[in-house]
C-alpha cells in the first residue's frame, strides 16, 4: 500500500494522468522481472470491443481498444488466449509474447516495448472462433466462462486483463450480411442502432468474471418475460429461456423457482444487486455471471447464491475464489454449524497469479463455513456477517486476507489461525473428509459440450 501511495503521488504531478481506481490499484498484482526490466500489470480503465460477424464468409473478427494506467516503468500485461493479428500501443504497432508468470501457474501476454508509466492505448485485433457457430438464418456465439480452468474468463473471447480490475466495458456487435434479427441475452444494457447494428454497454464495476453474453436468431428458443418485485421496490426485469428439446416446457416450473429463489436470497442478505436477472436452462454446467447464470434445476439455487457471493463480493485472484463457492456450499447444505473440523487445505495458499478455484471449496470449504459459523454461534452465526458484507462491500474486489480482516472487526475476535490453520496448510483434506460432487454445480464442461448448447 505503501509504494502504491507513493507511486499515485508521483503520477499525479504528471501531465495527462488520471486518477485511477482506488480498488483496482490495491489489488494490482505485483510485477515479476521479465527480459531486461519486468512485467507490470495495469488497470485498465475503459474497454471497447467491436466484435464483427461476417455471415457470408463465416468468419468473427474482434477489436479492441483499451485505455489502461500503469504506475511504474515495464512491459506492459494484458492478456487473450487466442493470438492478436493486430497490436498497437499508443499508435505504433507492437508485438507481445505469451509469458509464464513465475511458478508457472499461468500465462499472459507481455507487451513487446518497455514503457514508462502513465495512460496508454492498446488497440488490438484477433479471430474469434470458440463458441461461435454460423447458420443459414444468422449466428449463434457466446462468451461463456468458467473458474474452474485457468485462463477461461473473458480473455477466452476478447483481450481482457486479469479478475481484479474493474473495467468499463462496452460491446458493439455487427452482423455483416444478416437478413434477419438476432436476439442478444446479456447482463448488460442493450441498445439496437439497425437490424444488424448493436451495443450493449457493461457497469464500470464489472471484471472479466463478470460479462454473461450469448446471441442467436431470434425465435430459436423458447424463452419467458416478466418482471420481480424485489424487496426494496424495485421492478427487476427477468429472462428465463431454454436451449429446447426437453425443457421447452419448463418455463413456468423454472419461473417458480427463480421467484421462490430470489425470495430467499434477499430475506436473507438484502435486495437483490443487479438491475435484471437472466437465466438460461441449458440442462448442463452451472456458472455464475453477474444477475445471470447459465444452469440446469439442481444448481439454480447455487448460482443465484452466486449473484451475492462471487458476482457481487467479488474475488481479486484465485487465492480469494474459493470463499462464494464455499459459501454457496454450505447455503446448499442447509447452513449447517459444527463445533469442530479435521484436516487442513491450500485454498488460500496456491502460488500467486492462480487464476482458477480450488476445487476443495466445494467440500472441505463448505464444512469449514459450517465451522465458523458454529464458532461464532453465540453472534449470530455468519449469516449476519455476510448480510453486513452485501450491504458495505458489494462490488468490491478482495483478497482473502481483507475478507479475514473483515470478519475479524465484524465479531471483534481475531481468525487468523483459524484461516492459516485450515485454508493456509498443506495436509490434504481428502484423508478426513469425502470430496464433494462438483457436477452438481460447475461442471468443468469441454468445448464440444458447451458448443452443443449454443
Amino acid at each position: 500500500m505503501r509504494f502504491i501511495i507513493l507511486a499515485l503521488l508521483t503520477l499525479a504531478s504528471v501531465p495527462g494522468i488520471a486518477r485511477a481506481s482506488d480498488h483496482d490499484l490495491k489489488h494490482l498484482p505485483k510485477p515479476f522481472a521479465y527480459r531486461d526490466s519486468k512485467a507490470v500489470f495495469a488497470d485498465f480503465e475503459e474497454a471497447l470491443y467491436e466484435v464483427t460477424y461476417d455471415l457470408t464468409a463465416k468468419q468473427a473478427v474482434a477489436k479492441a481498444q483499451i485505455r489502461f494506467l500503469t504506475i511504474e516503468a515495464g512491459y506492459p500485461v494484458f492478456d487473450s488466449v487466442k493470438t492478436p493479428t493486430s497490436l498497437s500501443l499508443d499508435g505504433q504497432a507492437v508485438t507481445a509474447t505469451l509469458t509464464r508468470t513465475p511458478n508457472q501457474e499461468s500465462s499472459v501476454r507481455a507487451i513487446d516495448r518497455l514503457t514508462q508509466p502513465g495512460i496508454h492505448q492498446l488497440d488490438v485485433i484477433l479471430p474469434l472462433t470458440d463458441l461461435v457457430e454460423f447458420r443459414q438464418d444468422g449466428v449463434k456465439s457466446a462468451f461463456w466462462t468458467s473458474d474452474l480452468q485457468d485462463r477461461n474468463f473473458l480473455e477466452r473471447y476478447l483481450p481482457a486483463n486479469l479478475e481484479f480490475d474493474q473495467v468499463k466495458m462496452t460491446l458493439i456487435l455487427r452482423f455483416k450480411g444478416l437478413q434477419s434479427e438476432q436476439t442478444i441475452y446479456t447482463n448488460g444494457s442493450v441498445h439496437r442502432y439497425d437490424s444488424t447494428t448493436y451495443e450493449i454497454r457493461y457497469p464500470s464495476h464489472f471484471t472479466s468474471s463478470s460479462i454473461f453474453f450469448h446471441t442467436a436468431p431470434k425465435g430459436l428458443y423458447p424463452e419467458l418475460r416478466f418482471g420481480l418485485r424485489s424487496i426494496d421496490g424495485r421492478e427487476l426485469p427477468v429472462v428465463l429461456y431454454t436451449n429446447g428439446g426437453v425443457f421447452s416446457s419448463s418455463l413456468d416450473r423454472l419461473k417458480d423457482r427463480v421467484t421462490t429463489v430470489i425470495a430467499e436470497l434477499e430475506r436473507d442478505y438484502g435486495p437483490f444487486p443487479h438491475p435484471s436477472i437472466t437465466v438460461y436452462l441449458a440442462g448442463a454446467g452451472g456458472m455464475e455471471y453477474c444477475g445471470a447464470t447459465m444452469t440446469d434445476f439442481s444448481a439454480l439455487g447455487h448460482e443465484l447464491f452466486h449473484s451475492y457471493f462471487a458476482r457481487g463480493m467479488m474475488p481479486a485472484n484465485g487465492n480469494a475464489g474459493w470463499v462464494d463457492e464455499a459459501l454457496a456450499s454450505w447455503r446448499d447444505d442447509g447452513y449447517q454449524a459444527i463445533g469442530s473440523l479435521s484436516g487442513s487445505t491450500g485454498m488460500s495458499s496456491h502460488p500467486y497469479y492462480t487464476r482458477s478455484t480450488d476445487r476443495a471449496a466445494y467440500s472441505f470449504g463448505e464444512r469449514f463455513m459450517s465451522y465458523l459459523d458454529g464458532k461464532t454461534r453465540s453472534k449470530g452465526g455468519l449469516k449476519p456477517f455476510m448480510r453486513h458484507l452485501i450491504a458495505t462491500r458489494v462490488f468490491r474486489p478482495f483478497h482473502i486476507e481483507e475478507f479475514i480482516g473483515w470478519m475479524g472487526d465484524y465479531y471483534q475476535s481475531s481468525f487468523v489461525e483459524d484461516f492459516k490453520r485450515y485454508t493456509y496448510g498443506t495436509r490434504s483434506f481428502e484423508s478426513a473428509l469425502p470430496v464433494r460432487n462438483t457436477n452438481e454445480v460447475h461442471q468443468k464442461m469441454h468445448p464440444e459440450m458447451l458448443q452443443s448448447l449454443l
